[in-house]
């Protein structure tokens, strides 16, 4: 199906709560300009690394969903995730129950296990390492870490060097090498331990959460996406138990489609 803009009758008077990518932070939102930055300035962004503390990473995702209903007790919720966010948004969902009317997944990391998607997304290397252990995990992450304090523009420019369609002008952009450089630096450095944590749940076969939801689910993909590629799109689209709508973006890759998705968001 082909781009649109949300239902503004749909989502009128709910909570927009924000699950940011990984590596990722608040600075995506503010990473294509300031219109663009205005257009989400009523986006909560959720806080994931405090809900690593006192428990079982088993229990991530129900003190992360109890941590969202303390800071927003009583509205109606719209989960909004990106990237490796949409993955976290995906598994609270089913916890809040009622309290999550709708989902918006951008580029959404799908479970691993719907298919043979690694050899076609550009964070294979790393995802491969959280599968392999933790110790081999950790050692990555150490070395990117370093690389994060002490080569942040090298590292954010090789990030993108493998850009594609709408990504390719985005790897030009001053302003956006600069909030990526901010998302690195908060997940590699003072955020290492929830991004690691939630990479190795990530990694771990999920597929079975999502006969959980309920919820209905719009889905953001670009079809020149090599971080999360189309195929996942569709295969988790496929999986959901309720109705879901697939919104492919021609020409688009995986940050230029939350560009897209951003110019249209919902308002307040």
């Amino acid at each position: 199906m082909t781009a649109g803009i949300p239902n503004q009758s749909e989502t009128s008077g709910q909570t927009v709560l924000y699950f940011h990518g990984l590596p990722g932070s608040a600075a995506e939102l503010a990473s294509f300009g300031a219109a663009i930055a205005a257009n989400a300035r009523h986006f909560h962004v959720v806080a994931r690394g405090d809900a690593l503390a006192g428990g079982e990473p088993s229990g991530y995702f129900g003190r992360l969903a109890a941590q969202i209903e303390r800071q927003w007790p009583d509205e109606p919720l719209h989960l909004v995730g990106f990237s490796l966010g949409a993955a976290a948004a995906l598994r609270v969902a089913p916890v809040l129950g009622a309290r999550a009317r709708q989902i918006d997944l951008v580029a959404p990391a799908a479970p691993l296990s719907l298919g043979d998607f690694l050899d076609d997304m550009a964070g294979a290397p790393v995802f491969r390492a959280a599968r392999a252990g933790r110790a081999t995990f950790a050692a990555l992450t150490q070395l990117q870490a370093l690389a994060a304090r002490f080569a942040m523009p090298r590292m954010a420019a090789a990030l993108m060097a493998s850009a594609r369609g709408g990504d390719a002008g985005l790897a030009a952009d001053p302003l956006f090498l600069e909030q990526l450089a901010h998302s690195l630096r908060a997940s590699l450095l003072t955020q290492r331990a929830a991004y690691q944590a939630e990479l190795r749940l990530y990694v771990a076969d999920w597929s079975a959460d999502l006969a959980k939801l309920q919820q209905p689910v719009t889905i953001w993909q670009g079809s020149e996406d090599n971080w999360t590629p189309p195929a996942m799109a569709q295969a988790l689209a496929a999986a959901l138990p309720a109705a879901a709508e697939l919104r492919m973006q021609p020409g688009l890759s995986h940050f230029s489609t939350l560009r897209r998705y951003l110019e249209t968001a919902i308002q307040p």
